[in-house]
This record gives structure tokens, sequence and C-alpha cells, in this order.
């Protein structure tokens, strides 16, 4: 599989799984709105390198799991319940972009550090990660071999810092498809149910 199938593949499933809103996108959101783009653009930049470093942690100790026969069964169970539940708490959300909102003023000059802060305080990218990840490379989607790790978790911090840059761009109109409860929450929680009922059905046939 080629390094550029697999960062496509990290790259769109990253961008879609960042769409839903939370803490760094409706920040960055809000940093726009009140024009200071700049500022939004470093918050996206720092809190997508915190991505890429717990993407690499991740997906290393994916691989030392899948290396292990007798570890292979109970993760591979483990990663089917992760989906099932992520995407039923999806498809029962009704948070909206304004649950989001920061408290207190977020200031241009602080863009950065307030990007890094809030990706190190989001550690749940770890268990998607890990599941998707999962999911992805035992139906052949990727292949984490060699140098595809690194186009892995680059494309996953690359997917996650252009829809942040889209939501710079959007600013205001980002608010409306945030909102959209069906696109943010009932699609993904579909595809991830399904995907976990699959992959469930799998382990016991």
């Amino acid at each position: 599989m080629s390094f550029l199938q697999v960062f496509f593949v990290a790259f769109l499933v990253s961008y879609l799984g960042s769409i839903p809103p939370g803490t760094i996108n409706v920040s960055v959101m809000q940093l726009s709105m009140k024009n200071h783009r700049r500022a939004a653009l470093f918050l996206g930049l720092a809190a997508s390198m915190v991505e890429f470093v717990y993407a690499g942690a991740t997906v290393k100790f994916q691989q030392f799991l899948i290396t292990h026969d007798f570890l292979k069964f109970y993760f591979q169970l483990i990663t089917a319940t992760v989906l099932i539940v992520i995407g039923v708490f999806n498809l029962l959300s009704k948070a909206t972009s304004t649950n989001y909102m920061p408290k207190g003023e977020i200031r241009r000059r602080t863009g950065f550090k307030r990007g890094l802060i809030l990706g190190i305080l989001n550690p749940l990218t770890i268990p998607f990660w890990l599941a998707v990840t999962t999911y992805l490379e035992t139906y052949g989607w990727i292949t984490l071999a060699s140098r595809n790790y690194w186009a892995y978790i680059s494309g996953l911090a690359a997917g996650t810092f252009f829809l942040l840059i889209c939501v710079d761009i959007l600013g205001s109109k980002f608010q409306k498809v945030a909102d959209n409860s069906f696109i943010v929450h009932k699609i993904p929680g579909m595809i991830l149910t399904s995907m976990g009922v699959y992959n469930m059905w799998e382990i016991f046939t």
C-alpha cells in the first residue's frame, strides 16, 4: 500500500472526525468571528501538533497489542465495543457549538498557547484513534509497516489542521454546520455503530 494512500485515508478520516463541535474547533470559530484570524490559525496549528504526538503514541500502542496473539482477540473485542459506544453516544447527543464555547476572553496573543493546552487536555482522541486505527488496519484500508506509520499519523494531524483552517475561514458559518445534528451526530453515529456491530459479528463468527 502506497504512502500517499495511507496519508489520504488518515487525512479524510481525521477531517470528518474533527467536524463535530468540540472545545478546539469552537475556540477557533470564536477567534475567527472576532477577526483574530492569525490567532485562530496558531491555535489550530498547536492543537494539531499535540494530535500528532497523541496519534503517534496511540498507533505504537496499537501495534504492540496487535502483535501479541493472546491480546489480539480481547483488543479487537474492546475496539468493537468502543466503536459502538462512541456511535451510540453520537446518535443520542444533542450537543451544539454553544456547549463548547470557551469560558473567558480568548486573546489574540495566546492562540498558540491555548491550542497546546486544549490539545493536551483532549485525551479522548486516544481511545477514538485506537479503535479507528485498528478497524482500518483489520479491514485493509491502511497498512502501518515501515514509513506508512509516519504517513498515517501525519495524515491524522493534517486532517485536523485543515478542518480547523476551514473553520477559521468560515467563521460564524461553521456554527450552522456544527449545530446541524444530523450531519455532525447522526451520520457519524450510524457509521461508527455499524462499524462496531460488523466488527463484533466477525469476531464471534
